[in-house]
């Protein structure tokens, strides 16, 4: 049994249907999970469609796939809440500020009333958290898309549907969150704890924007995976190395794919080091990959707007 993870997809489809294909021809030969760490959807001019896509897949069953939600599922259920109950929802609102209009135009596109509420209903019960059995540094692997939240520690279920504090806490803290009063800048403290003494953390949500697409914080224990594809999709081409992680016992293998369906980096990770993978070992991860992938291109026109321009 191979176990992978993914995070932060936003809507980028050169990304996501080349590790799916990825994942797709691994299955093939022997039994795989995935585990989607959150913010597959918004920014991105795919969004609805691999969203659409992963509950498909969820529902063929074809491998095992759990969805884990962030804070842009969150954003995505609290809108279509306050719509169901007939709550103003202003145009200049928080997921729409964030890419979601991407998403909502063109899911409202595709779908009739009862699909959408299908759709709606697959995100209301997103997971929030996941516990590994496997372990580094001696310390059992928990995912979730940006903080350990407290819940976690008594074993307690969460989902995108609870959209209460805990929820919140753990799919919006970063470690550091820089604030702007009157032009000052200044770090806010207030609940920024990331990881747990109890686990070893993998989370996403802040872009990494280093050629690996992944990053270490010793102080806390935490490994950051969100590569950036909400970055890129948004036309900052420098974000373009994104890590596909397979969990071990005692380690990660992690690939580093980029928008061209490549594998560019193979690394081990073991909670204290990174190691690079040989070249045999690198040849042997590309063979899996899927040249029949048709990638578009991403640019910026004249006025600015990034799209796929040809």
């Amino acid at each position: 049994m191979k176990k992978f993870i993914i995070s932060d997809i936003h809507g980028f489809g050169n990304v996501y249907y080349a590790m799916m294909k990825y994942l797709d021809n691994i299955s093939k030969e022997e039994e795989i999970e995935l585990y989607i760490n959150g913010d597959l959807i918004d920014r991105g001019l795919e969004s609805s469609d691999v969203l659409l896509d992963v509950k498909k897949r969820i529902e063929d069953n074809k491998f095992k796939i759990v969805y884990l939600g962030g804070n842009h599922e969150l954003m995505m259920y609290d809108i279509f809440e306050k719509r169901k109950n007939n709550i103003r929802v202003p145009f200049f609102n928080d997921w729409y500020e964030n890419g979601g209009y991407v998403t909502d135009d063109s899911l409202a596109e595709k779908l009739n009333q009862d699909k959408l509420n299908e759709v709606v209903n697959f995100i209301s019960n997103l997971k929030i958290y996941h516990v590994f059995k496997e372990k580094i540094i001696n310390k059992p692997i928990i995912l979730v898309h940006a903080a350990v939240p407290m819940e976690a520690i008594n074993n307690k279920d969460m989902r995108i549907k609870d959209n209460d504090s805990e929820t919140f806490y753990a799919v919006w803290t970063r470690e550091h969150e820089v604030i702007n009063i009157l032009g000052f800048e200044y770090v806010n403290q207030y609940e920024n704890r990331v990881g747990y003494d109890k686990y070893f953390t993998i989370v996403g949500h802040t872009p990494t924007n280093n050629k690996y697409g992944f990053e270490y914080h010793q102080k806390q224990n935490y490994l950051n995976i969100d590569g950036g594809c909400g970055a890129y999709v948004q036309g900052y081409f420098n974000y373009d190395h994104f890590p596909l992680v397979e969990v071990c016992e005692g380690y990660l293998k992690i690939l580093t794919f980029n928008s061209n369906n490549e594998i560019i980096y193979g690394n081990y990770f073991n909670g204290k080091k990174v190691f690079p993978y040989k070249k045999r070992e690198l040849a042997e991860a590309r063979k899996y990959l899927d040249d029949t992938i048709k990638i578009k291109k991403l640019s910026i026109n004249e006025d600015g707007l990034v799209g796929y321009w040809h």
